[in-house]
């Protein structure tokens, strides 16, 4: 990133090549397609226009994942969340296994855009995006204990809601 904030733009697309597909699971997971697709692109539009301002300190999927949740808390300022339900299954040959695999990620996706939106982002910024507690402290300005208690309540939820699935 810090070559790119020097100028350097091909800087850019190896910064985007790295992180694109973290970002918009982000926002997948977070929001429906369309939404999700808004998302990714303001992001790294964000990104571009903020180039000037970025400082280097800390990891600069941090830094990304700091855009993306403001982004994210902007859409959820605009309009209500709706659940996704546009799931595919992972095919493994047998038709029975393929249906209850099928549901079980319906019902888990669910779940998940059951969760309060400070638990389900936590969740999926350290499931999805890989960002640790204290990373994920940093994006959302709560304590490291408030990310981790956001953590396992979130668990908590989905374990309970998918023991039948077990």
């Amino acid at each position: 990133m810090g070559r790119f904030a020097a100028g350097d733009y091909a800087a850019f697309e190896t910064l985007y090549g790295r992180h694109k597909d973290a970002v918009y699971r982000y926002f997948l997971r977070a929001t429906d397609p369309a939404n999700a697709a808004d998302g990714h692109q303001e992001t790294w539009s964000r990104v571009v226009a903020k180039r000037g301002q970025y400082r280097g300190e800390g990891k600069f999927r941090a830094y990304l994942f700091a855009i993306a949740h403001n982004v994210l808390m902007d859409q959820f300022r605009r309009q209500p969340r709706e659940a996704d339900s546009d799931v595919e299954a992972i095919a493994d040959g047998s038709p029975e296994r393929d249906a209850a695999n099928l549901e079980a990620t319906e019902r888990l996706n669910e779940l998940i855009a059951t969760l309060p939106n400070a638990q389900r982002e936590a969740l999926i910024m350290h499931r999805e995006a890989g960002l640790t507690i204290r990373e994920i402290a940093q994006v959302t300005g709560v304590t490291e204990e408030g990310v981790k208690s956001r953590l396992r309540y979130a668990m908590a939820k989905l374990r309970r809601g998918m023991r039948e699935y077990v």
